[in-house]
């Protein structure tokens, strides 16, 4: 017969629908509450502070019932009363989010193990849920670290991208031999500064960065390592992944690394392969199975007699770059350095650029020649962005209906209205960057903004 004893501070809840549950844990802790389903456990327990200082003594229990109380926030701890017979299944349960899982008794030391069990779940649990807490915390101050991240990249890039529209500008002026070495090497800083900030900018979890490459920037940075073949064929991958799997095979000394390109179509296939007498470590050879995968590659063990130390090759599958036809494009802007800086962003993309002041210019090319797409400005002298697109849109046949873009400084819907009442098909909005404008081309010509370059 189990003697009562004190009653405990904290709150324990007995799940059970038997008349005299096993183990008399009413008079273990006489103030227990008790429920005849997990059902009612739950609603008792949701959304209550205190439901981590809870114990939950199962009786007669299922997995899917741990599994329930152990997703509340904050979650209680669970102490299975296991069946005569069933102890076998105590690691399912504690797998499940229990904190302990014992036999049901009915003795005097089985009362006072069950107290103790009790006691100690508890613990466990408030300092799980402690835990649960602190990592929630960190995960909210990752979030915001990542979107102030997010936001300098994006502000990063919008202020470069108009500086490297204006060095290939002045590149394509008359200069002096050290004038165009140092153009030069501002361009090359500004780009792998672009590159960096693009790779540092968070992306979801598993995910891949595709960029387009070529074997000659694969390989710029690589030691020991040659193009067969490919070297200029440009095609898209995941660049992070295939430069640390190069970092990979490279580590050891006594190989060489070798890269090729075959393209079929719109596929293709890169080649890696690594000769030399020096085994790859077993521990890389570990790191570099799970990056194969992750690029979508496999590794097969060449060689005579399966010696991959002595010839070893990777396939990966990427996507060739097919370069579709450049865009004409004539540009009506009045401000000298916001022409240069669009010019120059349309000619990084690979497409032909006609330039006009005003919208008078603007609407005397528009009638002379043909052009794929007309980007305008919409505050001009002479004639405004408004007025030319009404006057281009008035012109017979396919002159008249050429894609227009508005150029605007204008942010709210009622200037987008005006724009498109005046016969423009989209807006861009000002500062002008990269990335609106390849949002913009790609709406109007589907796999068509990267003609080039």
């Amino acid at each position: 017969m189990i003697r009562p004893r004190s009653a405990a501070t904290e709150p324990v809840l007995l799940v059970s629908q038997a008349a005299t549950p096993a183990g008399a844990p009413a008079l273990l802790f006489p103030e227990l509450v008790r429920v005849d389903t997990v059902a009612a456990a739950l609603d008792r327990l949701r959304g209550r502070a205190d439901s981590g200082e809870t114990v939950v003594l199962l009786d007669a229990p299922t997995v899917a019932a741990v599994e329930a109380l152990a997703r509340l926030e904050p979650a209680p701890a669970v102490v299975v009363l296991l069946p005569e017979g069933q102890g076998h299944d105590s690691a399912g349960f504690i797998a499940a989010g229990a904190q302990d899982a014992r036999p049901a008794g009915d003795g005097e030391d089985d009362g006072d193990a069950l107290r103790s069990a009790v006691s100690a779940a508890r613990r466990r649990q408030m300092r799980e849920n402690r835990l649960r807490m602190a990592l929630a915390e960190a995960q909210r101050g990752r979030a915001e670290a990542a979107s102030l991240l997010d936001a300098a990249g994006a502000a990063v890039v919008a202020a470069l991208d108009p500086m490297l529209a204006l060095t290939a500008a002045a590149l394509e002026s008359p200069l002096l031999p050290r004038q165009q070495d140092r153009l030069l090497a501002v361009q090359a800083a500004g780009a792998a500064l672009r590159t960096t900030m693009a790779a540092l900018r968070p992306i979801g979890p598993g995910a891949t960065v595709e960029e387009s490459l070529t074997l000659a920037a694969l390989a710029a940075d690589a030691k020991a390592l040659s193009i067969e073949s490919g070297a200029e064929e440009e095609f898209t991958g995941d660049a992070a992944g295939l430069r640390g799997l190069l970092s990979l095979l490279a580590a050891e000394g006594g190989a060489s690394l070798s890269l090729s390109l075959r393209p079929a179509g719109d596929a293709a296939e890169l080649t890696l392969r690594r000769r030399g007498a020096a085994r790859l470590h077993p521990l890389l050879l570990a790191a570099v199975q799970p990056l194969v995968r992750r690029l979508g590659g496999h590794l097969p063990a060449d060689g005579p007699d399966g010696e991959a130390a002595e010839w070893l090759t990777v396939r990966i599958p990427v996507r060739a770059v097919l370069r579709p036809a450049a865009l004409s494009v004539l540009l009506v802007e009045d401000n000298p350095i916001g022409r240069l800086v669009a010019a120059g962003f349309f000619k990084a993309l690979g497409h032909t650029v006609t330039t006009a002041e005003d919208g008078a210019q603007g609407l005397a090319a528009a009638t002379d020649r043909r052009f794929d797409l007309i980007v305008m400005d919409v505050q001009m002298p002479v004639m405004d962005g408004h007025e030319a697109a009404r006057a281009i849109r008035a012109l017979p046949g396919e002159v008249g209906r050429v894609p227009i873009v508005a150029l605007t400084a204008g942010t709210d819907a009622e200037d987008d209205a005006r724009c498109r009442a005046a016969g423009m098909d989209d807006c861009l909005h000002k500062p002008l960057t990269m990335d609106r404008l390849r949002t913009v081309l790609e709406r109007l010509f589907p796999g068509r903004v990267q003609a080039g370059g």
